[in-house]
């Protein structure tokens, strides 16, 4: 049996989005164990992954000693996603016999020779249509072409069988999740918003339901006064449970961040406000399921666009509400035939004042809602 040593990402939609790619490669490497190194605040969240065998968590801040190094034993590829060059002296330190990985600015071309059996080099991400025209999960997949060329991926999709969940508690309405974390602070949707939105499906019957991570604890008095319903740090077993389809979600409205993707890999409907726009790919999701996860971008996004705007700190508050509203509504009833929301959907302004048009609602094909 093979011996498996991926080396996963810190961000949770990175680690989430080339999931499957690890799954594939326990496929195609069969039989194999598969052992995740990882930060230690990331532990918990590959221990969801049914695939991977064991996940050993590490302080990127602590080397190795040799003596830690030779108890991981023997492996017989290893494969490093990440792009720091505390994973190479990790890698190096390893028991190995070959190695793959991405070039990039903190892994240079010397190194990736020194060190890998085969690497993808930095040029290949000059190719337009791979770079902006497919999904992260087809760019990551890249790796696990160097020895299987035929292997693509898509989008991806977690069921009971790939990703470990606990069952939410049953809710006697409709329920509608607001995940509003961001790492990046220019991607915040204000909580007046979120707010806003929430009262307005509150009124048509959809109960909303506030998760809160350690940076949101900040916004627990404010949303508890408002009257909604708020879960703090769940863990990502019981955060899945509540995006499950069969859990009475309906629909996931969030920042552009790593739960977004968890949502969708679970199958239920989302709407994520992306401030710098869609066209990084972001999306790795089913076409045929394109439908139910609508993105919310500002009008004036374009191609690189977050790289030069001046305006960047502001782009977020071009989103308005009433246009998440739309979308939110819009989505809710299209999905489940809502009837207090089809009359709410119909009552909103396509454009009034400070509401954008609604061609600035995109679906992930970037087809404009009809």
């Amino acid at each position: 049996m093979k011996r498996i040593a991926f080396f996963g990402q810190d961000f949770i939609g990175d680690a989430l989005v080339w999931a499957n790619m690890l799954e594939a490669v326990g496929r195609f490497f069969a039989p194999c164990e598969v052992t995740v190194f990882c930060p230690m605040d990331r532990v918990e969240l590959y221990e969801c992954m049914v695939f991977c065998n064991q996940v050993l968590g590490y302080d990127p801040s602590m080397m190795w000693s040799a003596e830690e190094a030779r108890g991981f034993g023997h492996f017989d590829i290893v494969l490093n996603t990440r792009y720091d060059a505390d994973s190479i002296s990790r890698i190096q330190a390893l028991d190995h016999d070959s190695a793959y990985g991405f070039e990039n600015i903190d892994i240079p071309e010397p190194v990736c020779k020194r060190v890998y059996t085969d690497y993808v080099p930095l040029s290949r991400w000059d190719d337009f249509h791979l770079r902006r025209e497919t999904s992260i999960t087809e760019q990551g997949a890249e790796l696990i072409r160097i020895f299987d060329p035929n292997y693509h991926c898509e989008m991806i999709r977690f069921d009971t069988s790939t990703f470990k969940r606990e069952q939410a508690e049953p809710s006697k309405e409709p329920m509608a999740i607001f995940a509003m974390g961001a790492s990046d602070p220019t991607k915040r949707w204000a909580l007046k918003n979120y707010l806003e939105v929430a009262r307005f499906l509150r009124e048509s019957d959809v109960s909303p339901l506030f998760l809160l991570g350690p940076n949101e604890l900040e916004f627990e008095s404010d949303i508890g006064i408002a009257g909604f319903q708020i879960r703090k740090c769940l863990s990502f077993k019981k955060i899945a449970g509540f995006f499950d389809k069969g859990s009475g979600t309906v629909c996931v409205l969030g920042n552009d961040t790593g739960l977004m993707h968890l949502a969708c890999a679970m199958g239920v409907p989302s709407v994520t406000i992306m401030p710098h726009g869609t066209h990084f790919t972001w999306f790795p999701y089913a076409a045929d399921n394109r439908a139910e996860h609508i993105c919310i971008t500002p009008e004036c996004a374009d191609i690189m666009c977050v790289n030069e705007c001046r305006q960047r700190l502001s782009c977020v508050g071009k989103i308005s509400v009433e246009e998440v509203k739309r979308a939110v509504s819009g989505l809710i009833s299209r999905e489940y035939g809502f009837h207090a929301l089809d009359s709410a959907f119909s009552a909103l302004p396509f454009s009034t004042g400070d509401c954008p048009t609604p061609r600035r609602i995109l679906h992930l094909n970037k087809e404009a809602i009809p």
